[in-house]
């Protein structure tokens, strides 16, 4: 009998969600392989409220991620040490604080504004 199995195909291409749940993950934490394309992306950047009872904020988007470990001059740092590390945020997210969360936005302009607003100062 013949195996059928089949195989992966081979990947230069690694990503990592990190920063999931504030779970105190550290760069460090996930060896970076040299031969390889290697992307870190940060979850989540929500346009929702970071306060108990979260609300949306239409294109107001917060950090859902480890803030303490997860920062911009640690973002420059592994990109330093490593030239095939690439550093991504993730946009949304389907839960917040235990509740679902809709994207409903009220009107598109505003919202575009305030997305870009918010992602570069989370960005800088």
């Amino acid at each position: 009998m013949v195996s059928t199995q089949g195989t992966a195909p081979k990947s230069d291409l690694f990503c990592e969600y990190i920063g999931v749940e504030f779970n105190d993950v550290k760069f460090s934490d996930i060896p970076v392989n040299p031969n390889v394309k290697f992307h870190y992306i940060f979850a989540f950047a929500i346009d929702y409220t970071t306060s108990s009872s979260s609300s949306p904020t239409d294109g107001e988007f917060n950090v859902f991620w480890d803030t303490d470990n997860l920062t911009p001059s640690k973002v420059s740092s592994i990109k330093n040490q490593h030239s095939n590390v690439i550093v991504a945020l993730s946009l949304g997210g389907d839960s917040v604080g235990g509740g679902s969360c809709y994207f409903d936005p009220s009107s598109v302009n505003p919202l575009v504004s305030d997305a870009v607003s918010s992602l570069t100062k989370i960005i800088n």
